[in-house]
């Protein structure tokens, strides 16, 4: 009697064993089964503002179910190079392709702007402007022209700020046809330090853009000029 009762003991803790290593094993392969349909996906590591540059060590790789990828979501961080967030992005949550502005495109002109620069709008015309040759992604000098107080030396002509970028010609930010645009505005793409002095040029003096070529001549400058050299 005693030896039935072990034999049935020994059956049932072999059934639970043989259970407990099912289960064992189910999860395992359930598990297993997961692994393999997961994929990687670039989330915020903290939140990030509207309009900031994005950089890769603003981000982390994590790994999410296939099912619960988005369609839009950026998984590459070589992805990110030259964009900026089109609009707040929270901890967390996976970058969407969508939510990315990049600077190649036809995009607002904040994103045209370079650091430390601040984009000046003037006035000018057929001569100030060269003519309507002055196009988007053009490099002009900003001249002036002042007649200062009697009292004081006589009129000057000289260099206000050099190599300034154009960011918009009237309403135009992109050169579309390589031709000539007659507007009555130019935008240019000021560094921080230079914004006063052409909008105090602009307002008190002549203000006249002269166009730089396209090759690089960055150790020639514009000599400044009085009216008493002519003499």
């Amino acid at each position: 009697m005693k030896g039935n009762k072990l034999l049935l003991l020994s059956l049932l803790l072999a059934m639970a064993a043989a259970a407990s290593v099912y289960s064992y094993l189910n999860q395992i392969e359930q598990k297993s089964k997961m692994s393999a349909d997961m994929v990687s996906v670039l989330i915020a590591k903290q939140e990030i503002p509207a309009r900031t540059e994005l950089k890769e060590s603003m981000f982390v790789e994590t790994y999410v179910p296939r099912v619960a990828l988005h369609h839009e979501a950026v998984t590459d961080k070589t992805a990110l190079t030259g964009s900026f967030a089109r609009e707040r992005m929270v901890a967390g949550e996976q970058v969407l392709s969508t939510r990315l502005v990049f600077t190649k495109e036809n995009n607002g002109l904040a994103y045209k702007i370079s650091v430390g620069h601040r984009a000046v709008t003037i006035p000018v015309n057929n001569v100030s402007g060269v003519a309507g040759y002055i196009l988007p992604g053009d490099f002009v000098d900003c001249i002036v022209t002042i007649d200062p107080p009697a009292e004081e030396s006589l009129t000057v002509t000289a260099l206000v700020a050099a190599n300034i970028r154009v960011l918009a010609s009237g309403q135009h930010t992109i050169n579309e046809s390589e031709e000539m645009l007659i507007v009555d505005t130019l935008t240019l793409d000021v560094p921080v330090e230079r914004v006063t002095a052409i909008i105090q040029a602009s307002e008190r003096g002549s203000l006249r853009l002269v166009l730089r070529s396209a090759a690089v001549d960055r150790g020639l400058q514009v000599q400044p000029h009085r009216i008493s050299q002519f003499q």
